[in-house]
């Protein structure tokens, strides 16, 4: 009888502890430490139809993050770098000129994100020899650029702080304002994952999202683009990091006030993915 009431409560207390991962249970966290290097693939597809014509473009970019100690327990600073390619050394335009860092907590918020470099910039000797005006001029070009790539640097969703259960949901807005180049830009980004399976230690999500951005110029010409898009994600518990986000996208775009062309429509589609990898 003791034998038997000793074999139950171990079995209790055996399933207690599997319990959350039966139930597919995942705790999401990011789980960076110092000295590591991540790098992103990031691949984009963009098929444009506009006034009856379609153009495709394609790009690929490879940002490299390095992890050093966070100024408290749970947070991290992280320096990030987009590698630089043979296309662009002698382009007057090359984000990779540019080192973005910011201070990331384990939930995944932002703070006191920065950049510093100019893409719009080469050597200071041909800097030197341009007229004071177009340096200024190129100067808040790369500002401008630099607050919109923030964004796409730091692209890794605030996770919550419960336990998601199968089917559980949870919501990322991201809202940007810039201006410069002539215009202001105001954009609002509202993501759902959707936890749908934990399998050997990876959550898969289905996500949805949908956005809307505004654009107006200094000569009275505006845009308004409205997204709407679907796609997965997966994320490592063990590591702490997402490994892949793959979206689908279609956007219209309307366009008005721009001299010479009067009132226009366009259509978009899109596929981004952005792919994690520890070196």
């Amino acid at each position: 009888m003791k034998k038997s009431i000793k074999i139950f409560a171990g079995a209790m207390a055996l399933l207690m502890v599997v319990s959350p991962l039966l139930a597919g249970g995942a705790k999401l966290q990011y789980k960076l430490k110092p000295g590591q290097e991540w790098v992103c693939t990031q691949t984009s597809q963009n098929e444009i139809i506009f006034m009856g014509q379609k153009q495709v473009s394609r790009n690929k970019q490879i940002i490299i993050y390095k992890v050093s100690k966070g100024v408290k327990k749970g947070w991290f600073s992280v320096t990030a770098r987009l590698k630089a390619s043979k296309k662009n050394e002698n382009s007057m335009f090359d984000i990779s000129r540019m080192t973005f860092k910011a201070d990331m907590h384990s939930s995944g918020e932002i703070r006191n994100n920065s950049f510093s470099g100019n893409p719009m910039l080469q050597t200071e000797a041909q800097t030197e020899q341009m007229p004071p005006e177009m340096q200024e001029m190129m100067a808040k070009q790369g500002d401008t650029m630099g607050e919109m790539m923030q964004y796409t640097i730091f692209w890794f969703p605030e996770v919550p702080e419960e336990t998601l259960q199968i089917g559980d949901e949870f919501e990322v807005e991201r809202n940007l304002g810039t201006s410069g180049m002539g215009m202001q830009m105001q954009s609002v980004v509202k993501q759902v994952f959707t936890l749908e399976e934990v399998r050997k230690g990876l959550a898969y999500f289905s996500v949805k999202q949908r956005s809307i951005a505004k654009t107006k110029g200094g000569m009275g010409g505006k845009s308004e683009i409205k997204t709407v898009g679907k796609g997965e994600a997966v994320f490592d518990l063990n590591e702490g990091m997402w490994l892949d986000l793959t979206e689908k996208s279609r956007s219209k775009a309307k366009m008005g006030g721009i001299p010479g062309m009067g009132d226009s429509s366009s259509e978009m589609l899109m596929m981004n993915k952005s792919e994690m990898e520890l070196k």
